[in-house]
This record gives C-alpha cells, sequence and structure tokens, in this order.
C-alpha cells in the first residue's frame, strides 16, 4: 500500500523533541513545537529499533485514519494514541507520529520507596479492591465513573469495527483510563495501537491473546471483531465488580445487581461460545449511555429476574457461556441498594466499590 503526501512526513520536520521512554520496539518523545493541520492533540514521536518495523501494516493502520471523515478522526485522537503518520528519515520508514497521552491519563505520586513515580494510570487498576487503590495511590473510582468508562471503550470499539480494524489483544495494560472531578467523569485511551489489523491485511506485529483475556479456543488464532467484542465484555464485567478475583473473572453473576435485565443479556450474549450471538460494540455503547442517563436521574429499575450475586470477594465458577435468557425491554436502573455487591455511597453521595 501506498502512502499519500498527508500520511508521511520527514523526520527532519519533527522540530525539537524530548525524550519520555523506551520499550521494546522502540523510544518515545514528545514533539514539543509540531503541529499538523489535521490533528488537535499534542503529538508524540515513536522511533523504532533495528528490527521492529513492519511498515505494510502500518501503512494500513495510518490509512485508516485518514479515510475517516474529521469528527471521527477527532474522536479517534481523543480515544486513542494511534498512528497519524508515518516517519521518513533518508528514505526509510523509521517511526511514528501519535497524539501525545495527555497527562489526565497518568499518575503520578511517589512508589513505596518514596521515589517519584510516573506511571500510566493501566485499567488494570479499575479491577482492584478500594483499599488496594488508596495503598497505591491510585483514586477510587465510583460507578457513575466505571459506567462512563464502559460506554467510552464500546464507543472507539465500534468505530474502529465500523473502518474494517480490528484490536486484537486487549488487555489490561494497553488501555488507559482517566478521573475527573465530577461523579460521572471520566475517559479512556487505547494504546499500542500499532498491533492492530485492518481486515484484508497483516498486522505490522503479531496479534496475541493476553492470559486471562482468551477468547473462546475455537477463536484464538484468528481473532476479529467478534473477538474484540468478547474482550470488551470481560471488561464490562472486571470494571463493575473490583476486588478479589476480578482480574480474572468470567462469571456474570458478579454484577446481576449493577446491570439491568438488558445489560444481562448483552453481557451473556458478548461471552457465548457462538460469535454470530454477540451483540456489537455500539449496541453497548448505546446500551450504556442509557443507563447512565437513567443512574444519574436516580431513575427505578426492577431487579434482574432470577439473578443470583456472586459477591466480590467469590471465585468465578459458573461459566459465561450458558444459553442467553430472552431479551427484557430496556430499563432505567437506579443506584444498587446499599451493600449490594459491595457498593456503598461515598460522602458525596457518589457509590464506590
Amino acid at each position: 500500500m501506498s502512502l499519500s503526501a498527508g500520511e508521511l512526513i520527514e523526520r527532519s520536520q519533527l522540530g525539537q523533541l524530548e525524550y519520555i521512554a523506551e520499550g521494546g520496539q522502540g523510544r518515545v518523545y514528545r514533539c514539543l513545537t509540531l503541529q499538523l493541520p489535521d490533528v488537535h492533540h499534542r503529538l508524540a514521536y515513536k522511533e523504532f529499533k533495528a528490527g521492529q518495523l513492519a511498515s505494510g501494516g502500518l501503512e494500513a493502520i495510518v490509512g485508516v485514519r485518514s479515510r475517516m471523515s474529521a469528527p471521527d478522526r477527532d474522536l479517534l485522537d481523543s480515544h486513542a494514541a494511534w498512528p497519524i503518520r508515518l516517519v521518513r528519515d533518508q528514505g526509510r520508514v523509521v517511526g511514528l507520529l501519535m497524539p501525545l497521552i495527555p497527562d489526565s491519563f497518568v499518575q503520578v505520586g511517589r512508589s513505596i520507596t518514596g521515589s517519584a513515580m510516573r506511571k500510566e494510570r493501566e485499567i488494570q487498576f479499575l479491577f482492584l479492591a478500594a483499599n488496594r487503590c488508596a495503598k497505591l495511590g491510585f483514586p477510587l473510582v465510583n460507578l457513575h465513573q466505571r459506567l462512563h468508562l464502559c460506554e467510552e471503550l464500546a464507543r472507539v470499539f465500534a468505530l474502529l469495527h465500523a473502518n474494517n480494524v480490528v484490536f486484537g489483544d486487549f488487555n489490561a495494560k494497553n488501555a488507559l483510563f482517566s478521573v475527573g472531578p465530577g461523579r460521572a467523569d471520566a475517559g479512556i485511551m487505547l494504546v499500542d495501537c500499532d498491533a492492530v489489523r485492518v481486515r484484508g491485511t497483516m498486522s505490522a506485529v503479531p496479534q496475541l491473546n493476553t492470559p486471562d483475556w482468551e477468547p473462546p479456543a475455537a477463536e484464538q488464532t484468528q481473532l476479529t471483531s467478534y473477538t474484540d467484542v468478547y474482550k470488551y465484555a470481560l471488561f464490562v464485567l472486571r470494571c463493575l465488580s473490583p476486588g478479589t478475583n476480578a482480574s480474572t473473572a468470567r462469571d456474570t453473576r458478579r454484577v446481576a445487581d449493577v446491570l439491568d435485565p438488558e445489560g444481562q443479556h448483552l453481557l451473556a450474549a458478548s461471552l457465548s461460545e457462538t460469535p454470530g450471538h454477540r451483540p456489537s460494540c455500539a449496541q453497548w455503547a448505546d446500551y450504556f449511555a442509557r443507563l447512565r442517563a437513567a443512574r444519574l436521574a436516580g431513575l427505578p429499575v426492577a431487579p434482574t429476574p432470577g439473578s443470583t450475586t456472586v459477591g466480590a470477594g467469590a471465585a468465578s465458577a459458573a461459566s459465561p457461556t450458558a444459553p442467553a435468557a430472552t431479551a427484557a425491554p430496556a430499563a432505567p436502573q437506579a443506584a444498587p441498594a446499599p451493600g449490594a455487591g459491595g457498593w456503598r455511597r461515598a460522602p458525596d453521595g457518589s457509590w464506590i466499590r
């Protein structure tokens, strides 16, 4: 695939760079002066180490963004460290430009040894119990914010799928979260986006399955939008039931007191062994938008019929692939009853766990 003029930039045009970090594939720098007409965010430059570049897959990834409408590009840039340009030096591709991860997705504090710590706020910290988060210095994330994170992630996955992109190896470390001062303020950002696959092309790096995030066995060698939905559902389950065993949970009963009947049906269907039974991420995004609005308005909802709650400390035991019940009509859901599933009221009136 050939690159257009708007998908390629010379390294000499990057201007002043500031080193940020180094990983297995390359070094990342902050672009201090560079501005691009189609990007409304600060930029970062990732320079590949020798032997780490597979440009064919990257060309397709950059091309996906170039073909999007301006609103979709802005949505993508706000929610993903997506390759925006390939960077060339002396006739060969040496790296890529991507949106700089905002400081709101970075945790700044002190390590247990007292040294300064600056760490990306990975979604794995959403799965920890409140006392563990407090000990590590991470913010408590209330239920309203968690529902917002579920909606945000569904929205960006839906955008990728609409543009024939399979994210692939979604896991606890390649998405970041932020929380704001409002009781429902939250945001999500995907990272490691140079590993995605555009349908009909090879990915720039192999698409794998991180332990505890594997889809059903029959799908593990060829990742698709269906496996993205499966892994998204694992995130929903784990994000909404933080605490003991949350990071490996696959038992949908953990959130029977958090999701309404429609949400329970979506979750069971998303974890089905049959890919075609899984709903789309667009359906999930619309569901969480309605659910969040209902919760913030304090509207009531009936409990899930016949549900059995598994407490936050219970081990995951039930099969997630049991046949889904017939979908119930969408119903607004109020905050859970005191003590339900471990959720409790904070002094500001929000729900935390």
